[in-house]
């Protein structure tokens, strides 16, 4: 499938559920990059790699790329993490299609210059094939991983499609880190059951991150923005507990990952234990993609990478959490 008909099929859905849908937004601001961490710095990202796949057909619902642009895809995707993200520690990843296509990601940023990065990823149950996964590299060190809540059900389903990454982050620092990527908005004003489940899956990972005895960082794409009514309840799970929001760090003109319809939103976010606060050092946003619809659509997402700007975190190297 071209990238122009995909965009078409797109706008297409999307009129139908929200109403008439712009091209590139207007007023955007300029491209930018992530800083760099500093020496004693780790940096810590968020990144929807925006339906990640490779050029085989695993289910119906799965729209393969050709070999050609599954390659170049790869390449850019590969170039952006190493030149403007400046390649972070730790890169929780969202809309990827499988550890396969993860490790190949991680092959294509070594070969573009970039760090070797080992990778995580478990399956899910999402029936396009869409997962959760983590980049990491030295100087960090895991422990052990999970699926979180994999076989929870939700009306005889299951509750996450694309069940949380939960991964013991040893050194240079020490917390468990959650990788997220909560149900969409779609049918939320046509479907009874979307907002429950949507509150149930926040509940689920706030209630979880409640009860660690280890410092915590959830970090992901949540599809819930503040002050948007049903759309912000998810958030709200998170914005009520005791958790730290990133955003929180940056100015209120700052405060946006995404462009729905043009207007800016904070999809992704990265929360954080209070016991870690003393030790984020900063937080920076990057800038560039979320509103330029047209060349990534028209390019395959070998230009413009993402609809989703990125969120990231530097914390001190070598914090002992209190």
């Amino acid at each position: 499938m071209t990238g122009r008909y995909w965009r078409c099929w797109l706008l297409a859905a999307a009129v139908l559920v929200t109403g008439p849908v712009l091209a590139d937004c207007r007023d955007l601001a300029p491209a930018r990059p992530l800083p760099s961490a500093e020496d004693g710095q780790i940096s810590l990202a968020t990144f929807n790699l925006w339906r990640l796949r490779d050029a085989r057909k695993d289910s119906s619902l799965d729209r393969p790329l050709s070999k050609a642009v599954y390659q170049a895809r790869l390449e850019a995707v590969a170039r952006y993490i190493t030149r403007d993200l400046r390649a972070p520690a730790l890169l929780a990843v969202q809309e990827v299609e499988s550890a396969t296509v993860l490790k190949a990601l991680s092959r294509a940023i070594s070969t573009a210059g970039g760090p070797d990065y080992k990778v995580v990823l478990l399956e899910g149950h999402d029936p396009a094939g869409m997962d959760v996964g983590l980049l990491y590299r030295a100087p960090v060190t895991l422990g052990r991983h999970q699926a979180l809540f994999a076989d929870n059900r939700f009306q005889r389903q299951p509750l996450f499609t694309r069940p949380p990454l939960q991964v013991e982050v040893r050194t240079p620092v020490a917390f468990d880190l959650v990788v997220v990527h909560l149900r969409s908005a779609r049918d939320l004003n046509q479907k009874d059951w979307v907002a429950p489940k949507r509150r149930r899956q926040a509940a689920a990972i706030a209630g979880w991150a409640a009860d660690q005895t280890r410092p915590v960082v959830v970090a992901g794409d949540f599809n819930s923005a503040p002050d948007s009514g049903r759309f912000s309840e998810p958030l709200a799970q998170f914005e009520n507990g005791n958790l730290i929001s990133a955003w929180s760090r940056l100015p209120e003109k700052e405060r946006y990952s995404f462009r729905h319809q043009c207007r800016p939103q904070a999809l992704d976010h990265i929360f954080f234990s209070p016991s870690l606060k003393q030790h984020v050092q900063r937080v920076a946003v990057s800038r560039g993609n979320a509103g330029r619809y047209d060349v990534l659509y028209d390019h395959d997402g070998t230009r413009v990478v993402s609809d989703h700007d990125v969120l990231g975190i530097y914390l001190e190297a070598g914090a002992s959490a209190d």
